[in-house]
């Protein structure tokens, strides 16, 4: 019988027998459903504001306000307070300093946030803000400035009991900025910094009534790179809306506008050449690999991101409360970039030196429009149970104008002219594509359009039960329909994929006594594969599994927080080989075994501190090319480590200025799954000073201070990619 339906059946029966064992028990409101109520306390509030460094509660990880020291899974929080101290200027950037997240490994982005999650790569799915998925694809990737959110959140892990399809690593959940009952609060910002950056902020509140209040947050920002020439420009804007429409329905409307008009920042660069020296030396990480081959002209990436949504909740009884969550999403891109593609020597018609390279081109035109809604029932029948129910879809159609296959770029109208000279600066008028495959010329007719469809429509049941006051259960179960459609309308040719997958999760945590708290817990998450074997049979989805077991410590005697997990957590399923073809199997599995330790402590009034290791362990050990199993995938650092200390001075000639310091190591990865060469491991300080005079505050904060030039990661033994240098950024804030 198939493990994984024994382990879904466990966690059913387990629910369900211990809710009858307590039906006859009379009950009271448990704590997580006055939680949920906007009119409740600030500081016990999930999505309200955060005034330290230390998060204790999270829905991310149940759809509840459950303490994070009693949730059976290692989550993490980064709070507006800790952002705003580090000066953060991406989502990534947020994560520097939490436990298994290795952080642009590509170096910093303007099209994505990269991340990999307890040894596992983190895109597309594994995005959410505000309980519901960010849809993306490919280049149709949602980036919300980091301004726009009162905190980060972060359930390590498989989540697909709650969110359907998932990456294995977990998910990462943005919290925006939201409008506040019986307040009027303000701020503006006015930044500079490295690469000619300038900024102005702004984050207005104001109560319009005891019911009712409204805030916009907004900024305009533009900014160089530490590539020469590469600049971006951005305007933001997010108004929202709370309505205390009765003293049991509440209502909040969210809504954002995003405009960026820049060039891509990510330089896809050769492996000799950064990490290994070349014939000519080696290339600076200032460089753009556009002006080098002599079109810097032509490089753009133009997005334009709107969203509108709501959160409705209402009590029926002191039992019973009903939440939505909706959002409906826009975007357009226009991108063109070059990228490093090969050797010329591995084009059949060349044969070259390390000085000479093939020279990719991605051309995409096109829009994404997506739908989420999520509709939860949250019932307490008593004081043993916390019973979450329901019903959500999911809805993301991409449409999407490109040329078939592999581009290269040609300095005439034959492939002969692909050959670039990376030892000289080039300079040509014209630029011509043509087909890396066929070697044919390529023209604007040769363009196609693809519409992608995907659909998800999922049912949830968990059940959050205190057996005894000391032991607490968690079950949760999940089946979810999903649907992929890829239709190119220029071709006619059409691809579908149908899938229907319960997943399942089962926790367990103890309370030991003076905060210690010891969990376990087992989950699973899947994946769909757009593949197809030899006799057109569709492929299985790709499925995690994981075990995990912990103790948090939550103390009494000072303001803190500190979690050790160890766990095993394996990929399956693996689609492997050309779809369609008899090479195609699906036997790749990748396990990770690895161990993590967070800390964020408010030692006393003055002094923060956050520390965090992680090892993994992460070994292939299944694959069609039996020469890579037991070898590490590439890119995966097996240990990251980080240490961030803030001290403000409180009296004396010191008083309100604050300094803070930081460490960040990522250790060294492998340039391919052959393991034939490494990334070597690097070590940045951060530091950040403020001072705050009455209602204004003055800023500096400096990432990777020392200036370290370094290589981020490396892939398929080709493409390396380089890490970020200084950046410098001043800022003065008034606040009333």
């Amino acid at each position: 019988m198939n493990s994984r339906f024994v382990l879904s059946s466990i966690a059913i029966a387990v629910s369900l027998s211990i809710n009858a064992l307590y039906a006859e028990e009379a009950g009271t409101t448990s704590q997580q459903l006055d939680t949920l109520k906007v009119e409740g306390s600030q500081e016990e509030s999930a999505v309200g504001p955060d005034f330290s460094y230390v998060g204790e509660v999270s829905r991310t990880a149940t759809k509840t306000d459950v303490p994070l020291v009693e949730t059976p899974q290692a989550v993490s929080v980064v709070t507006r307070e800790q952002m705003d101290d580090r000066e953060i200027i991406s989502i990534a950037d947020a994560l520097k300093y939490t436990p298994s997240i290795q952080a642009n490994f590509y170096g910093e982005d303007n099209k994505q946030d990269w991340f990999i999650i307890r040894g596992f790569k983190q895109a597309n799915n594994g995005l959410y803000q505000d309980g519901t998925r960010l849809y993306s694809s490919g280049f149709y990737s949602w980036q919300i400035d980091p301004y726009a959110l009162e905190r980060v959140e972060i359930a390590r892990g498989p989540t697909s009991t709650l969110n359907g399809q998932m990456p294995p690593g977990g998910v990462i959940n943005l919290i925006s900025k939201r409008a506040q009952l019986e307040e009027d609060t303000g701020q503006v910002s006015v930044k500079i910094g490295s690469y000619d950056r300038k900024e102005v902020d702004f984050d207005v509140n104001k109560a319009i009534s005891d019911d009712m209040a409204v805030r916009v947050v907004g900024l305009v920002r533009e900014n160089g790179t530490q590539v020469d020439g590469l600049e971006a420009e951005r305007t933001f804007i997010a108004p929202s809306l709370t309505w205390a429409l009765s003293d049991e329905t509440n209502l909040t409307l969210l809504a954002s506008y995003q405009n960026d008009d820049s060039d891509p920042y990510l330089q896809f660069l050769p492996l000799t050449g950064t990490l290994d020296e070349a014939s000519y030396g080696y290339i600076s990480d200032s460089t753009s690999l556009a002006d080098l081959i002599g079109y810097s002209d032509w490089e753009t990436y133009q997005r334009e991101q709107t969203s509108v949504g709501y959160e409705l909740e209402h009590a029926f009884s002191d039992n019973l409360t009903f939440a939505q969550s909706a959002r409906f999403s826009h975007m357009d891109i226009k991108l063109r970039q070059f990228y490093y593609y090969a050797a010329a020597s591995n084009l059949n018609a060349f044969y070259s030196g390390d000085n000479q390279a093939l020279i990719g081109a991605s051309v995409n035109d096109g829009s994404s429009n997506a739908f989420n809604i999520d509709n939860r029932f949250i019932f307490t029948p008593d004081t043993h149970h916390t019973v979450l129910a329901g019903v959500d879809y999911q809805f993301l159609d991409i449409k999407d104008t490109t040329y078939d296959g592999d581009v290269l770029a040609s300095t005439t109208s034959v492939a002969t002219g692909a050959v670039f000279d990376l030892s000289t600066s080039n300079s040509f008028d014209d630029i011509y594509f043509f087909s890396a495959t066929t070697q044919s010329l390529l023209t604007d007719d040769d363009l196609e359009t693809t519409n992608t469809e995907n659909k998800q429509l999922g049912f949830y049941l968990q059940d959050q039960i205190t057996v005894t006051d000391n032991l607490s259960l968690h079950a949760g179960i999940r089946y979810d329909d999903t649907e992929t459609t890829i239709h190119n309308t220029s071709t006619n040719a059409k691809t579908e994929v149908e899938n229907g997958e319960l997943t399942s999760s089962l926790g367990a945590s103890y309370k030991l006594g003076n905060g210690f708290v010891p969990y376990a817990r087992y989950a699973e998450s899947f994946t769909p594969s757009i593949a197809f074997d030899a006799d057109g049979n569709q492929a299985e989805p790709e499925y995690a599994s994981l075990y995990e077991a912990g103790i948090k410590f939550q103390p009494t005697s000072f303001d803190g927080y500190v979690a050790l997990a160890a766990y095993q957590l394996t990929r399956e399923n693996v689609a492997q080989g050309t779809s369609g073809s008899s090479s195609f199997k699906q036997v790749g599995e990748v396990r990770n075994i690895g161990a993590e330790l967070e800390a964020v402590v408010n030692l006393n009034r003055s002094l923060t501190v956050i520390g965090n290791l992680s090892v993994v362990d992460s070994e292939i050990t299944d694959d069609t090319t039996s020469s890579i199993i037991g070898n590490t995938p590439v890119q995966v650092a097996e240990n990251l480590a980080s240490l961030w200390a803030n001290y403000k001075f409180l009296g004396g000639s010191l008083n309100n200025l604050t300094l803070g310091a930081g460490l960040r190591h990522v250790g060294e990865s492998y340039t391919s799954n052959t393991n034939s060469d490494t990334v070597p491991s690097f070590t940045l300080l951060d530091a950040s000073a403020s001072y705050r005079w009455n209602d204004y505050k003055f800023q500096l904060t400096a990432k990777n201070v020392l200036d370290k030039e370094y290589v981020a990661t490396c892939s398929s033994d080709t493409t390396c990619f380089y890490g970020d240098r200084r950046n410098v950024i001043a800022s003065m804030t008034y606040d009333w």
